[in-house]
């Protein structure tokens, strides 16, 4: 589904006049749930929802999706489907996506295999259609079910920063491995990959919750380059009881309701907090103290003050929390 697209208007901003969108395709995230179920201990992120999953999922499933990780890169080969405008699947839903790879022939999947470094037969494709069709019909079509909007929401938001910051903003806010200069965007992993501005065509972003810690980068034969944005990533030090209760103990007070309220636009102090709601600064940063707790407010200074704003991502995903916890 794409979200956007956006031509870089910020004159100041290196990658100004390129033109960039951003997409979420269930696919796509469905596959990067497969791709955890093969190593789950490296995805430490995803650690309490595969210890659910594993519960939920029939034993026979998860050890098909890992006898077939050799053939699909674990899962990421099949990801290029979706990865690029290439491939009308990365608009589909997930039923409609996987009938329509069903249909393409063969040479096409060896084509997307093969710059993969991997390899994929006749039997190797028809089994992989249906696996994904069992993992999708058995349990994830209830998780993007709720996870879609939430990523649909997130995913705008991003694209307002694009257009409010620029593109190479933002991109340099995807990973720590993701950098950018006047001149290009450097993709560090085995070693320094560097794709310059002037080859580039387009860019093309999605989300996902599963791909932590990986950054995802590659570009196509039309000069486009993609690469994938982390959400919602878990404390993997936090009980998931212990975290939803500090959460919604964040949110149930009518005075730290009007302190997120007052902060979601516009970073504040407690100083000015206090004038707002005609209260205390002492009052106003106990409550602080709670939303912190929550994970809900994130501080800078700036000078000698310290500004609140709200973290936009803990409350973009306040429904997935509480479904992740209950099923």
């Amino acid at each position: 589904m794409k979200i956007g697209i956006c031509t870089d208007r910020i004159e100041d901003s290196y990658t100004y006049t390129k033109s960039g969108e951003i997409f979420f395709s269930p696919l796509f995230e469905m596959f990067a749930a497969m791709h955890v179920i093969c190593n789950p201990l490296h995805h430490t992120a995803r650690l309490h929802w595969w210890e659910r999953v594993r519960i939920l999922l029939d034993e026979q499933l998860i050890a098909d999706i890992v006898d077939l990780a050799e053939c699909t890169n674990e899962w990421l080969a099949p990801i290029d489907f979706v990865s690029f405008d290439t491939y009308p699947t990365r608009d589909m839903n997930i039923e409609e996506a996987l009938l329509t790879l069903e249909g393409y022939s063969i040479n096409t999947w060896k084509k997307v295999f093969s710059e993969n470094g991997t390899n994929v037969t006749p039997s190797q494709k028809k089994k992989i259609i249906g696996v994904s069709k069992r993992f999708y019909d058995s349990y994830f079509y209830q998780e993007i079910m709720i996870l879609e909007p939430l990523m649909n929401t997130a995913l705008k938001k991003l694209l307002k920063s694009w257009e409010t910051e620029g593109i190479a903003k933002s991109i340099s806010d995807i990973h720590e491995r993701l950098k950018v200069d006047e001149h290009e965007i450097i993709f560090v992993k085995n070693k320094e990959y560097h794709f310059k501005y002037d080859d580039i065509k387009k860019i093309f972003v999605t989300g996902s919750v599963f791909l932590s810690p990986h950054l995802i980068m590659g570009m196509d034969n039309n000069s486009a380059i993609q690469t994938v944005k982390h959400f919602y990533a878990e404390d993997v030090d936090a009980c998931p009881p212990d975290e939803l209760v500090k959460l919604y103990n964040g949110l149930a007070d009518g005075t730290r309701l009007q302190i997120l309220k007052l902060i979601k636009h516009k970073p504040d102090t407690t100083q000015s907090l206090a004038k707002s709601l005609g209260i205390s600064e002492a009052a106003v940063s106990k409550q602080l103290k709670v939303l912190s707790l929550a994970g809900l407010v994130t501080k800078q200074r700036k000078g000698s003050f310290m500004y609140y704003s709200v973290a936009e991502q803990a409350l973009d995903f306040l429904t997935y929390r509480i479904y992740e916890y209950l099923v």
